[in-house]
C-alpha cells in the first residue's frame, strides 16, 4: 500500500513563475495611403479576427457635442449606399461573421471575426462601413431616442453620477472629463455632424488594421487588403490640440440625491499613461491597495471594520493621462469613518514599503490575467490594436510580465507617494445631503450639486 505524501497545510503553495509571453510572428507593413497593417498568422481555427482602429475617440468630440464619436461608431453598420442596415446584418450572418464598432476615450474601433474562407468579402464589408456609412436619418433618430433613454436610466444610478463627476473634477478642461454624452448633446447630433466627424478622423493615415488568424501568406494577404482599401483617401491624419488636465488638488464634491439610503464614494487622482516610466509601479501599488479580496482596502474596510460590502481601486491609463480611482459604498452613519479609512490606506501605501508577499501576489495576479487575455484570437487582436493606438511599441506585449517582475518594493512606495497620496485627492460623494453634509465637512470645503 502506497502512503500519500504528507502536505504541509500551514504554508500556502508556491506559485510557479509564469513563462514570458511570446508573441506570434507579426508582419508590420503599411498601405500606400498610410494605413498601418499588422498581420498575425494563427492557424488553430479556421477563423480570422479583425480590428480597424482610429485615433477618433470621445476626446475628439467638439465641446457640447459629447457622444459624437460614440454615435458615429454605433451608426457605421446602419447603412451604406449599396446596403441597408438589414442587408448589412444579413451579409454578416451569411459570412459566418460578427461585426460591431465602438468608441472609447481615445479610439474608435471596428471589430469583428469571420470564417477564414470569407475573409475577402468581410474586408470589403468593413471597408464599406468605415468609408461609406450614410447615417440614415430614420436610424439616427431611433439611435438618439434609445441613447437618451439609456442615459436617463444611467443617471438614476448613484455610481454613474459619482463616476461622471469624478472624471469632470480630475480632468477639468481636458476632454476626458466628458466620456459620456448628455441628453442635450445627443439631441444636437445630426447626419451632417456624423459625416464630418467620419471624414475628418476615419482616414487610413489615422488608423491601424489588425488581422489575426488563419490568413494567407503575407504577400497574398496584402493583395487582398489592397483590393478593398488601396483607393481609400490618403489625407494626412488630423492634428488636434487638447487642453491639459489640471494639477491635482484636494476637493470635496457632494451630489445631493434625496432619499439615498447609502453614500456612493469615489476618491481619485490624476495618474500616468501606459508609456510613463511609473506605470508598472503604480499599477502594482493600485492592485495591492484595492485590487481584489486580499487587498488592503478590502481587508480593512470590509473584513475588519465592516463599513462596506466592497472597497476597491483601479488604474485607468489612457493616451493623454490616467485616473487612479477608489470606490466604495457605505451607510450614512459610518461615512466619515469609512472615508477616513480610505484616506488612511492611501497615505500608508505611499509612506511604508509594501511586503514582499504583497508584491509577489500582485505580480502573479496581473501577469496571469494579462497572459490570459492574449490566449484567443480576439484577445490578441484587441490587445494589438490597443497597443498601437496608445503609442506603445510592439514588444510591449512580450515584455509586460518582465516589467512587472522588475519593479521593486521601493518603486511601488515611491509611485504610490507620488500618485495615490490623499492630500491632493478629489473626493466625490453621492448621497442625501441632509444625512451626511455635516459629516463631510471635516474633509474640506464642500461643493454641493443637485442630482439630475
Amino acid at each position: 500500500m502506497v502512503q500519500a505524501r504528507m502536505i504541509d497545510r500551514s504554508r500556502p503553495p508556491v506559485t510557479a513563475e509564469l513563462p514570458a509571453y511570446k508573441l506570434p510572428p507579426v508582419v508590420e507593413t503599411r498601405l500606400a495611403n498610410g494605413l498601418e497593417v499588422l498581420l498575425v498568422h494563427e492557424g488553430r481555427l479556421p477563423l480570422v479576427s479583425l480590428r480597424l482602429g482610429f485615433a477618433a475617440g470621445s476626446k475628439f468630440d467638439p465641446p457640447g457635442l459629447w457622444g459624437l464619436s460614440e454615435t458615429t461608431a454605433a451608426m457605421l453598420t446602419e447603412g451604406t449606399p449599396s446596403r441597408s442596415a438589414r442587408q448589412i446584418a444579413e451579409q454578416v450572418t451569411d459570412l459566418g461573421a460578427v461585426l460591431k464598432a465602438y468608441s472609447g476615450p481615445d479610439a474608435l474601433v471596428i471589430e469583428g471575426s469571420v470564417l477564414a474562407e470569407n475573409l475577402s468579402a468581410f474586408v470589403e464589408l468593413v471597408a464599406e462601413a468605415a468609408r461609406e456609412a450614410t447615417f440614415p436619418e430614420a436610424e439616427l433618430e431611433l439611435r438618439k431616442q434609445i441613447r437618451k433613454q439609456e442615459l436617463l436610466a444611467q443617471r438614476a444610478l448613484a455610481d454613474f453620477l459619482a463616476q461622471e463627476k469624478l472624471a469632470q473634477v480630475v480632468f477639468g478642461s481636458h476632454p476626458y472629463a466628458h466620456q459620456e454624452p448628455t441628453p442635450e448633446s445627443i439631441e444636437k447630433l445630426d447626419r451632417e455632424k456624423l459625416v464630418a466627424f467620419r471624414d475628418k478622423f476615419l482616414r487610413p493615415a489615422n488608423g491601424v488594421l489588425i488581422v489575426v488568424g488563419q490568413i494567407p501568406a503575407a504577400e497574398e494577404a496584402m493583395k487582398l487588403l489592397e483590393a478593398h482599401l488601396a483607393d481609400w483617401n490618403g489625407a494626412p491624419a488630423p492634428q488636434v490640440a487638447l487642453a491639459q488636465p489640471p494639477e491635482p488638488e484636494r476637493s470635496v464634491t457632494l451630489i445631493d440625491r434625496p432619499g439615498s439610503v447609502q453614500a456612493d464614494v469615489r476618491v481619485g487622482r490624476l495618474a500616468v499613461t501606459r508609456t510613463h516610466p511609473d506605470y508598472f509601479a503604480l499599477l502594482l501599488a493600485s492592485t495591492i491597495l484595492g485590487g481584489g479580496a486580499s487587498s488592503r482596502l478590502f481587508m480593512d474596510i470590509r473584513e475588519k471594520r465592516g463599513y462596506a460590502y466592497d472597497a476597491h481601486s483601479s488604474l485607468n491609463a489612457m493616451k493623454d493621462a490616467g485616473l487612479l480611482e477608489i470606490v466604495t459604498q457605505t451607510r450614512h452613519e459610518v461615512l466619515p469613518e469609512a472615508l477616513s479609512a480610505v484616506l488612511e490606506q492611501m497615505g500608508r501605501i505611499g509612506n511604508e514599503a509594501v511586503s514582499e508577499q504583497e508584491l509577489e501576489t500582485a505580480r502573479n495576479y496581473l501577469s496571469g490575467v494579462y497572459v490570459m487575455r492574449l490566449e484567443t484570437q480576439q484577445g490578441l487582436a484587441s490587445q494589438l490594436v490597443a497597443t498601437r493606438l496608445l503609442g506603445l511599441p510592439l514588444d510591449y506585449l512580450e515584455k509586460y510580465t518582465q516589467r512587472l517582475r522588475a519593479v521593486e518594493r521601493e518603486q511601488v512606495r515611491t509611485a504610490a507617494a507620488r500618485y495615490i497620496h490623499p492630500d491632493k485627492a478629489a473626493i466625490v460623494v453621492v448621497a442625501d445631503a441632509r444625512e451626511i453634509r455635516s459629516r463631510l465637512e471635516q474633509f474640506g470645503p464642500i461643493e454641493v450639486e443637485k442630482a439630475p
